[in-house]
């Protein structure tokens, strides 16, 4: 079992990483991970993700309650703590406002995979699109909660996007290939209409990777 110090240094890796790029920008953005099954270690309220310290994550149970820390956990806990309760397989959870992700979803687009085998075998056929919630308020885990605990990855309408893994670099990673992807439809799209791969091939796909 790892300890909080190594757990907080590895929020603080990601938190960075997503700050330099451009995934979140100032206070934006929220992390956590799971510590002992039933408690949660999250950047506080209100800190600059990219000079972030120990001190700005916070220690609490999965209700809520904190456990260690001076400083408020994050506005949107909620949505993390109905993660945790859906997915037992979930230890780690990143919101991020990713540019490309983000533009998509105010015009209530999923993001499709097929047109990328890598993409399509990380996500599955597209990943998809939760209706518009008020930021930290009941309405956001009301919102993602159609889409767990099938779906590790998903944008949040007007609002960026939620990436889950068994560890913070799982999540992480789904977070860079998801605006990657987002990123390559949007430079397809300038050069006429995408072609997505055929069933056919994305069966074969399915079956070289299993």
């Amino acid at each position: 079992m790892l300890s909080t110090k190594s757990l907080k240094k590895d929020i603080m890796k990601v938190c960075d990483l997503m700050y330099k790029k451009g995934y979140i920008c100032a206070t934006d953005g929220n992390v956590s991970i799971r510590f002992q099954k039933h408690e949660m270690l999250i950047t506080a309220s209100g800190t600059h993700k990219g000079l972030l310290e120990e001190d700005d994550i916070i220690l609490t149970d999965l209700e809520g309650n904190v456990i260690s820390g001076q400083k408020k956990p994050s506005s949107e806990i909620m949505m993390h703590l109905e993660v945790y309760k859906t997915c037992e397989d979930v230890n780690a959870v990143i919101h991020a406002h990713p540019p490309i992700c983000t533009a998509m979803s105010f015009s209530q687009q999923a993001i499709p995979t097929n047109y990328m085998p890598e993409a399509y075998l990380t996500f599955g056929g597209e990943i998809p699109i939760a209706r518009y919630a008020t930021p930290s308020t009941r309405e956001v885990p009301e919102a993602i909660s159609n889409f767990l605990p099938e779906h590790k990855a998903m944008v949040l309408a007007h609002h960026g996007s939620l990436t889950m893994g068994s560890n913070i670099w799982e999540a992480f990673y789904r977070l860079e290939k998801m605006e990657n992807v987002a990123y390559v439809i949007l430079l397809a799209k300038q050069f006429g209409k995408p072609e997505p791969l055929s069933e056919e091939k994305l069966k074969l796909l399915e079956q070289l990777c299993h």
